[in-house]
């Protein structure tokens, strides 16, 4: 093994090492130097966090059926409205501070969270108790993956190499999910995944000289096989 690659492994498997609290969330990623410039930077929408990496509607749902049942049942058995009432009052208690607890994580995630793609490398800050870099240079991507939300938002996803991996306990929730034998890193709940998507194949396309290629990859969505090193963006 080079030393060149094994400073990529440690990039990806070691991902403290770029970290600096003292860094605003939006300041160039440490390192940077010579001709690399940011190419987007963003972050996930706290609403979309929540409702997609979360599932905050699903879970609302749940509890809503929960209460409609308590409710109904009591009613039925004792024909009283009041006693329905606080039969449901029970679920409510419970469902409200995790539905609390599910807004305010998407929050602090949306917070503590800033992905940003330069001419080099895609770098995730991610963590809210326990803040960390995760860096992926970008000859280590394989793969790009949109899944496009109804909201506006979507994921975008990034496979590595075969010969590489990604720790799926080290990404969450920043990693596409049920993913597990080879984890992928999500940029999650992003506004214009699409175009994200499409500056991110662009500047990689641009390095391998098909910039057409990926254009057409990322606006007809579909799923392209690709050798290692090139590109693949597809529809979750």
């Amino acid at each position: 093994m080079t030393a060149a690659s094994a400073h990529r492994d440690a990039q990806i498997d070691a991902p403290m090492g770029e970290f600096d609290d003292s860094r605003p969330l939006d300041a160039a990623p440490a390192g940077m130097a010579g001709d690399e410039r940011i190419v987007w930077q963003g972050a996930p929408t706290w609403s979309g966090f929540a409702r997609h990496a979360l599932h905050l509607r699903a879970v609302s749902v749940y509890f809503l059926a929960i209460l409609a049942w308590r409710f109904g049942a009591e009613l039925l058995a004792t024909g009283s409205v009041y006693a329905g009432m606080v039969s449901a009052a029970w679920a409510l208690a419970l469902a409200v501070p995790v539905l609390g607890f599910l807004a305010l994580y998407a929050r602090l995630v949306a917070r503590s969270t800033r992905y940003t793609v330069t001419t080099r490398r895609i770098v995730l800050r991610i963590g809210v108790a326990l803040p960390m870099t995760v860096t992926i240079p970008v000859d280590l991507v394989a793969s790009i993956n949109v899944r496009a939300n109804a909201d506006g938002t979507g994921d975008v996803t990034l496979g590595v190499l075969p010969d590489r991996r990604l720790s799926y306990t080290v990404l969450w929730p920043h990693a596409r999910p049920w993913c597990f034998a080879r984890p992928e890193a999500a940029l999650r709940a992003v506004p214009q995944a699409e175009a994200v998507a499409g500056v991110i194949a662009g500047m990689l396309a641009r390095q391998a000289g098909q910039t057409d290629t990926a254009a057409k990859i990322v606006t007809e969505n579909r799923s392209t096989q690709a050798g290692p090193g090139s590109l693949a963006a597809a529809a979750g």
